[in-house]
């Protein structure tokens, strides 16, 4: 299809050419009378400008289109992905911050819960020494009531026991029999005295 496209030109150029040689005088005859020299002449040139035009669009079309499509989407997509580990590294610092702060967290809940639980071991070990004290003091009380309880039962007994010697000894001594009333009266005057002392 080109070669044919080039055959046309170059035709086109062939017929055209005597005229533009007729009429090329002054500057525009100059320079083609330099591209002469070169080698250049204006039908060739023609011809190879329409040949380089349709291998230029040809080429453009199919071939440097579709690869400036590819490489758009290629940096599309390593632009997406430079966009995407940004994201992720800020994801991932956030993360961190969250991590630590969570962690500061913990670590201030820990510390109160020890101080709390602290507090309260002392408070409970505080309340059972109390309580202990409390139960002591109740004891000896107690005991405290006990002995004096029975210290009175046995001073009772002690002078029951010492005035019913002091009346036997007295009969004895007196070698009297003593009627039951006597004997009340003597134990009862022998309980006062030693009640007294």
């Amino acid at each position: 299809m080109l070669s044919s496209f080039a055959f046309i030109a170059e035709a086109a150029a062939h017929e055209a050419s005597p005229a533009t040689h007729a009429e090329a005088h002054g500057p525009v005859g100059d320079i083609i009378k330099i591209f002469g020299s070169f080698g250049v002449d204006g039908p060739h040139l023609l011809v190879q400008v329409i040949n380089f035009a349709l291998l230029a669009f040809v080429l453009y079309r199919w071939a440097i289109k579709p690869a400036l499509g590819q490489l758009e989407e290629r940096n599309r997509l390593i632009e997406k992905g430079l966009a995407d580990a940004k994201a992720a590294e800020q994801k991932l610092a956030e993360a961190q911050k969250s991590a630590e702060a969570i962690l500061n967290q913990a670590s201030e809940q820990a510390t109160k819960v020890l101080f709390e639980a602290r507090n309260a071991a002392k408070q409970t070990v505080e309340a059972a020494k109390g309580e202990a004290l409390t139960a002591v003091a109740e004891l000896q009380r107690k005991g405290q009531e006990s002995l004096e309880a029975d210290r009175r039962k046995m001073l009772n007994e002690v002078r029951a026991e010492v005035s019913r010697l002091v009346v036997e000894t007295a009969v004895k001594v007196l070698d009297q029999n003593l009627d039951d009333a006597q004997r009340a009266r003597l134990n009862e005057a022998a309980v006062k005295q030693l009640a007294n002392r």
